[in-house]
């Protein structure tokens, strides 16, 4: 049995330290945080990437933005390619690429859902830790956020 991990956004955000959107005093508990949950398997949604990508290149020093998008491009495609240093979920049903079928169950869920302000990419980690939940080798599923709201729904 293992324990899953799901980094959220404003989890990473703190990895990456991305200004503004992230707090230095944060940065050591967020990297130890980080190395205890890295011992079971790390996840992260395609729709987080996605948040993660927007908030850097928003980033107003480009020195620091090309330095973010370039170590957020080499960990995700080393993420892809090795799953390290977490594993990329870009489905429900484990296939290659998010699929249309995926993107209008999102919607569905955002359309129903977006009154107590969860985004697309808060739904994805929701059914992602729903999803991990099932599995017979996963004891107990633990979502890193900053969201109380979305940090609820770990185990």
């Amino acid at each position: 049995m293992s324990e899953d991990t799901i980094l959220d956004t404003s989890w990473l955000l703190e990895l990456y330290q991305v200004p503004r959107d992230s707090k230095k005093t944060r940065h050591a508990e967020v990297l130890r945080r980080t190395a205890v949950a890295a011992r079971g398997r790390l996840f992260v949604t395609l729709p987080v990437l996605f948040e993660v990508a927007n908030h850097i290149v928003h980033v107003r020093d480009g020195n620091v933005r090309r330095g973010l998008v370039s170590r957020f491009r080499c960990e995700l495609k080393r993420s892809l390619e090795e799953d390290v240093p977490w594993t990329v979920v870009t489905s429900m049903d484990g296939g290659i690429l998010m699929r249309s079928e995926d993107l209008i169950a999102l919607s569905d869920r955002f359309l129903q859902e977006s009154g107590p302000g969860y985004s697309i990419a808060d739904i994805s980690v929701i059914d992602l830790a729903t999803e991990l939940r099932r599995k017979p080798r996963t004891a107990k599923v633990r979502i890193l956020a900053f969201d109380e709201q979305l940090r609820s729904y770990s185990d």
